[in-house]
């Protein structure tokens, strides 16, 4: 993480092997997905920490933990996008348009759109990408 909470994207997606992979079907208990986050050393030293809950050709979805003041600097999916806050509030930022999203709030982007995301206090968000490969 950048000084100010700005996370530092990379490029190269490692698989945790801990992560659910049961096939077709896949039923996860994101409290406890969560609690685990929060218990990783990841967590404590950077504030933030995320897991890929499913991940195919054409959908991603990742179970997000941001610190307060955490920041994902812009950036654009591949194909169309959720991010859906199951705690905390967070602003989301596309072009000159800002949405602060609270608990159990919802947005939708389309496909290569510029966005950015800031968290205003500790925040669980589920993000689903879908499209990309």
């Amino acid at each position: 993480m950048k000084p100010g909470g700005q996370i530092i994207m990379v490029d190269e997606w490692k698989a945790r092997p801990d992560r659910p992979v049961e096939v077709p079907l896949i039923h996860v208990q994101l409290g406890e997905q969560l609690e685990r986050l929060r218990q990783e050393p990841t967590w404590r030293t950077s504030g933030h920490n995320a897991i890929t809950l499913a991940k195919e050709p054409r959908l991603r979805v990742v179970l997000m933990l941001l610190g307060k003041g955490t920041r994902i600097p812009e950036h654009q999916a591949a194909g169309p996008l959720t991010l859906h806050v199951l705690s905390g509030s967070v602003t989301f930022r596309t072009g000159d348009r800002a949405e602060t999203l609270a608990s159990g709030e919802l947005v939708v982007l389309e496909s290569a759109m510029a966005h950015e995301v800031e968290a205003l206090a500790e925040s669980a968000c589920l993000l689903t990408l879908a499209g990309g490969s």
